[in-house]
Order: C-alpha cells, then sequence, then structure tokens
C-alpha cells in the first residue's frame, strides 16, 4: 500500500481475492510441516508462518523460528494484520484514527501458485514487500492471483513487524543484542527471504531466480536489502516502485536514532532502560504514542537505521561506492507522486493556504533551503498552492532521488528506469478540490502492475481500454523482468545511461525512452542541493 497506509479493508481484500471458482483443497509439504491451501484458477496457499510469534520476550528479539508441525496446517485465510495505529484518511467505518489494530503474533506469508506447479516446476518468484511509512500495510491487500495465472511466476505477499515494533531503537536493546537493535522489520523480511530460499520449490517455484519487489517503504526496504550484508544470496534482482531510498530525512544512524528514542521510552511511562516495562505495555499505548522532535516532511519516523549490524551503510554511500549486493534492478517511480500527500496535509478537505504551502516546502527542503525553493515553485505559476506543493513533493522527495539511485548504481549494475503516467489514474481516491485532480499519484500503479485490486486505491474494473492496454505493457514488463532480469524485448528497453538519463515512461498513449524526465522533474536543481 502507499506511505500512508493502505489498510482500507481486509475484509474486501479478503472477498475481492476469491472470485467464484470451484475451490478444491492441495497439500504441500513445507519444512515446518504439510499446508492446506486452495485452487481454482490458481494455487493458494495463506497465513503460512516464517517466524515465531515475537510477543512478551520476543519483541524486539531477531526472529526465531516458528516450531514445526505435524498434522496439516489449513492454509485458507490470511494470518493476522501486524499491529498499526489507524490512519485518518484510511479509517473504516467504526474506527477510530489513532486507535490501534492487529495482533503480534502476525509473521505470516501467502504463496500465489500457477496450477500444475510440481517441485519440477522451477518457476521464477516475486516475493512482494507492502508499503505503509512502516507503520501501517498489510500482506492481504496484494492479490498475486493473477499474476501467478497469467505470467506463470509464484507470488509471495509477507507482513513485518510495523512501527515501534519493527524499528525501535534503544541503548538497551542494543546491549543485549551485541550492539544490534532496530531493523526487526527489515530481520522479518530476511526471514521471509530465508523461508523462500528454503520452501519456494516445494511450490513450484525456483529459489535460484527471486527477485524482491516492493513499493513506497517497501520500495525502500528493497533498497535496504540491496545493501544489507544480511540479505546477500536471498535474490537475484530487485524492483523499486517509488522507493524514497535516498529522499530527504531517512538517512538516520543507530545512535541517532537511539538518543530519539530515550524521550519516546519516557513518554510511555517507562525508563529506557527498563525492557521488561517496555514489553509489558499494550501496543495501543506503544504505537499511539508520538516520537519526539521536528523532521522534515518525508521523514519516516520508524524505518530502517543506518551504521547498524545489518545496514553499516547509508543507502546513498553503499550504492555509490558499489558495496551493495549486485543484482539487476528495476526503478522507477509515478509522475505525480506528491498529490497524493495534499490529502495527508489537508485531511479536512480544505484548500492548502500559501501559510500551509510555505511550512510544508520548509519541513522538506530546510530552513536554509525554503525560499530558494519557493522561488522555484512559486504556487502562482501552478494555479493553487496545493498543485505547487504537489509538484515539489514529487520532484524532490521521489523522482530526482529515484534518479540518483539510477545513476550511482548503474556504475555496476544493469539498472532499468521507469516512469508512471497515467494523467487520470483510475483511483478510488477522491481529489482535493484545490488539485486539478490526483493523476499519478503515489500508489496509482499497484492496481496496473498487479492487476488486481488494490483496496482503498484502485480497481482495474475501473479501466478504460487505454488503461488495460497500460496495465498489459506496465505489468508485462515488471513479470518480464522478474523472468530474465531484463524488462523488455529485443532491445526495446535500453539500461539506464547516465549521460543520456534514459528512462521508459508508460503512458495511456504509449510506451516509449523518454530523455527529459530530469529537466521535466527539475533535477538540475535537487540534485546539488544533496538534501539528507
Amino acid at each position: 500500500m502507499p506511505l500512508f497506509s493502505g489498510v482500507r479493508s481486509f475484509l474486501l481484500v479478503v472477498l475481492l481475492s476469491f472470485p467464484a471458482y470451484a475451490q478444491t483443497a492441495v497439500t504441500v509439504q513445507t519444512d515446518h510441516g504439510p499446508v492446506v491451501g486452495r485452487q481454482a484458477e490458481v494455487r493458494r496457499f495463506l497465513g503460512l508462518p516464517y517466524a515465531a510469534p515475537p510477543v512478551g520476550p520476543l519483541r524486539w528479539k531477531a526472529p526465531q523460528p516458528a516450531l514445526p508441525w505435524t498434522a496439516p496446517r489449513d492454509a485458507a485465510t490470511f494470518g493476522a494484520v501486524c499491529p498499526q495505529a489507524v490512519i485518518a484518511l484510511f479509517a473504516l467505518p467504526g474506527e477510530t484514527p489513532g486507535s490501534v489494530k492487529g495482533q503480534e503474533d502476525c509473521l505470516t506469508l501467502n504463496v500465489y501458485a500457477p496450477l500444475g506447479t510440481t517441485t519440477q516446476s522451477r518457476l521464477p518468484v516475486m516475493v512482494w514487500i507492502h508499503g505503509g511509512s512502516f507503520i501501517a500495510g498489510l500482506s492481504a491487500a496484494y492479490s498475486g492471483a493473477e499474476l501467478a495465472r497469467k505470467y506463470g511466476v509464484v507470488v509471495v505477499t509477507l507482513n513485518y513487524r510495523l512501527g515501534a515494533l519493527g524499528w525501535l531503537s534503544l541503548p538497551a536493546l542494543s546491549a543485549e543484542a551485541d550492539g544490534q537493535s532496530g531493523n526487526y522489520g527489515l530481520m522479518d523480511q530476511q526471514a521471509a527471504l530465508k523461508w523462500v530460499q528454503s520452501n519456494i520449490g516445494a511450490f513450484g517455484g525456483d529459489p535460484a531466480s527471486v527477485t524482491v519487489a516492493g513499493e513506497s517503504a517497501g520500495g525502500m526496504s528493497v533498497c535496504a536489502h540491496l545493501a544489507s550484508p544480511q540479505s546477500a544470496g536471498l535474490f537475484r534482482g530487485a524492483v523499486i516502485q517509488s522507493g524514497l531510498c535516498t529522499s530527504p530525512g531517512n538517512a538516520v544512524t543507530l545512535a541517532q536514532a537511539e538518543t530519539r528514542n530515550i524521550r519516546y521510552a519516557s513518554n510511555l511511562g517507562c525508563r529506557a532502560t527498563d525492557l521488561d516495562c517496555l514489553r509489558a505495555l499494550d501496543p495501543q499505548k506503544l504505537l499511539a504514542a508520538k516520537v519526539p522532535g521536528l523532521r522534515p516532511a518525508s521523514n519516516l519516523v520508524w524505518s530502517p537505521v543506518y551504521a547498524s549490524a545489518s545496514l553499516p551503510l547509508q543507502l546513498r554511500d553503499a550504492f555509490e561506492s558499489g558495496r551493495f549486493n549486485q543484482v539487476p534492478v528495476l526503478n522507477g517511480t509515478n509522475h505525480d507522486e506528491g498529490r497524493l500527500f495534499v490529502q495527508v496535509a489537508s485531511p479536512d478537505g480544505k484548500p492548502i493556504s500559501p501559510v500551509l504551502y510555505w511550512g510544508g516546502t520548509g519541513l522538506t527542503v530546510g530552513l536554509i533551503n525554503t525560499s530558494r525553493t519557493l522561488a522555484r515553485y512559486p504556487y502562482r505559476r501552478y494555479g493553487t498552492p496545493a498543485l505547487a506543493f504537489a509538484t515539489m513533493f514529487t520532484d524532490g522527495v521521489f523522482s530526482c532521488t529515484a534518479l540518483r539511485v539510477d545513476q550511482a548504481l548503474s556504475r555496476f549494475v544493469p539498472v532499468y528506469a521507469f516512469e508512471f503516467n497515467d494523467p487520470q489514474a483510475a483511483t478510488l481516491l477522491k481529489a482535493p478540490s484545490d488539485l486539478p485532480g490526483l493523476g499519478s499519484h503515489h500508489s496509482s500503479s499497484l492496481a496496473y502492475a498487479f492487476q488486481a485490486p488494490v483496496a482503498g486505491v484502485s480497481d482495474p474494473a475501473l479501466f478504460t481500454p487505454a488503461q488495460q492496454a497500460l496495465s498489459d505493457a506496465f505489468s508485462g514488463a515488471w513479470m518480464a523482468f522478474v523472468k530474465t532480469g531484463n524488462p523488455g524485448q529485443a532491445g526495446a528497453w535500453r539500461s539506464f545511461d547516465t549521460v543520456r538519463g534514459n528512462v521508459q515512461a508508460f503512458t495511456p498513449e504509449s510506451v516509449q525512452e523518454s530523455v527529459l524526465y530530469a529537466k521535466e522533474h527539475q533535477c538540475d536543481y535537487w540534485l546539488p542541493l544533496d538534501l539528507k
């Protein structure tokens, strides 16, 4: 789901994920025990535990192996949602913004495979990491059924710990774990990738042909796996959609996070050294509490921390030095990412005022760069402060930081850069009154990529014929990359060249190479600005 969650309706996801086909049971043997999935147009195995429940003394510990079982385990329903605070923009009827839903016993994954697969099938595998600012989201929001059916791949979607439960760093936690705390959500993802290496062959997948993919916080997670020594050998390709991998405010070190979180712990009524007190806290209190401090607007408060065992280098340093897991990369953004965040900045629907635009710009670029940025994006040129803010946020937080990643990685590995640009992307979200529309907003490409509903965001049933053709091209490119490490056919998509700055542009009218991406997003301004 998108940066600010996608938890629209768990029940809706379940209903959408099961078309009206006659289903029969199918059993697969994993290294933990037999699981019984369902097959109709594809095979589904849902709610499979890849690690032990991270509860009690295992809260803020590296994921531990799940206990084995001998009796067949039913895999017909999704596992629990990981604890997360309800976000106002995506609250369901009866849900109170700020309240917490989900349960800590949530480290499960789902497998979608074509019919007729056997242990000899050796099909390519895509492992999907959901977004949600590292504070929300769920694996069940993404059905891999259509990709499995149409393209003959195996799709895995997974849950991982969120918010403070997944990313808390404290000196006391580091002291009990050889100097390492935080990044528990990243370790969960690594545990799931290791599960895939051990088990995906039983479902018809090829453990030597795994591509890790994600959007928003999930895309940033993919960048973290590229940079993490602990992820080495777990995948052979990477798909980054709207990843914020080098966006402003997201280069926090372990030491910085520990210092910040001491105040956070004290606000919970526990001493930062009293881990028993912290581990006894109700998730409702733990996840609803605010983290002290003023941060850039694009900062993900709970997120990976660097100068740590799992991430020794910040992403930018790892990529520019070549010290990363070197595999082919498919990296892209949406043309109008920032328009979604106008809704977040003004959840009551009131127009963005000039004062709010100025303040939001300052929080994005820092006080020293505010005047220059406002002059670069004068709201009178764009018609409304809302559109000026959305454009500035798109360029500075998403588009040009993605270009920086392309430039760095392409010195060492093949990189295929893209931009999704449907000016009227099919969406279930309502555009604020002071925007001309949501355009290709953050998360809008997901229904096109999965060719399946993304609850609360979009539904292929809304596609026009031109949008369906765009979805076929976009999804087809992703799946070609998953299968071969190259998203194009017969040289139709050339890898990124730093001098040319070539980006594959996906629009309803055409799919073709563009060398205007940097100019259109004013990267001549943003790249020298060097925000961190």
